[in-house]
């Protein structure tokens, strides 16, 4: 399914040296901002901002571009299945990189705001940063069509595996940093639009114990974020459930004041997860925040789980 395609130019690219997932999301963005400016420098754009360039950062970007095709004017297409290039007039293709070799894309930023980058392999499992010039304000309509042809790709492999649970080989994307349920809620917050994280494996981890969460009293199976909310009339009220969107993704819902919010819990892996740590089970996650009193960070609140909400 073709999400986007227009026409923008390609700058070049850069080698990248390290596993993009080995980094924080800061760091990469930090890299994938890095590699913009070290391109177009390469090229001859004249950035006026001179900031020092990180140390670390540059250790894991190769210093010698590569511009060959600098300036061409390309077709960037983007579906579920790749990331492609065609040059024009020709349509001979410049690059194409499937979604499973795709890490991660951000936009630029001040002067570089109509950049995007984005790192991929190659055939030859080379890793490396394509730098692209869009259109003024056209760079974070395409980092949001990235972000959306994963997660319809990901939507494809859940229900893929509702029928053949032995299905491996697959794509996997990480929703964002901090986890939280985008699936009825729109981008917009450029700085949330700016920037879209994939990390990838060989193989997904099985969830099979993702079964046992319906036996929990405080799993309600597959509701909607709003009869989620109703269920939680008190600070610290909290439940499970089931993504109505997404078959097989379990979402934590928690008010925390006036606040609700509504957490992704297993990645695309199948690990069980928050920001900061991983679980051998959704129940192992509740408990140990809930007895621990130990509060989940996301975004600018954090929320404690002092009340499940049982399922009547």
């Amino acid at each position: 399914m073709t999400l986007y395609h227009h026409i923008v130019c390609y700058i070049g690219s850069v080698e990248i040296l390290c596993s993009m997932k080995t980094l924080d999301f800061d760091n990469r963005t930090r890299v994938a901002r890095e590699s913009i400016r070290i391109v177009c420098s390469a090229t001859g754009v004249q950035l006026k901002d001179r900031r020092k360039s990180e140390p670390f950062i540059l250790s894991v970007i190769a210093p010698k571009p590569n511009i060959t095709h600098s300036g061409t004017p390309v077709l960037l297409t983007i579906d579920t299945e790749a990331l492609s290039l065609k040059r024009l007039p020709d349509s001979q293709i410049l690059c194409s990189h499937k979604m499973e070799g795709i890490s991660f894309a951000s936009a630029g930023e001040h002067e570089t705001k109509d950049y995007i980058a984005y790192v991929a392999k190659d055939n030859t499992n080379k890793r490396a940063c394509h730098v692209l010039s869009c259109n003024e304000n056209q760079s974070l309509d395409v980092i949001t069509t990235i972000g959306q042809a994963f997660e319809l790709r990901y939507h494809e492999y859940m229900q893929a595996q509702k029928i053949d649970r032995g299905l491996s080989k697959s794509l996997e994307k990480n929703v964002d940093e901090n986890l939280e349920d985008r699936s009825n809620q729109k981008l917009d917050d450029n700085q949330n639009r700016s920037k879209f994280s994939n990390s990838h494996t060989d193989d997904w981890r099985q969830t099979n114990s993702l079964d046992q969460v319906y036996k929990e009293p405080w799993c309600h199976g597959r509701i909607s974020r709003d009869e989620a909310e109703i269920l939680l009339p008190n600070s610290g009220d909290f439940l499970v459930r089931e993504s109505v969107k997404i078959p097989g993704q379990f979402i934590l819902s928690g008010r925390s004041k006036d606040t609700f919010k509504h957490l992704l819990l297993v990645d695309p892996q199948g690990v069980i997860r928050t920001k900061d740590s991983e679980f051998d089970s959704i129940s192992h996650l509740i408990e140990y925040h809930k007895k621990g009193n130990i509060p989940i960070v996301s975004a600018d609140i954090e929320l404690l789980l002092l009340n499940a909400i049982y399922q009547k």
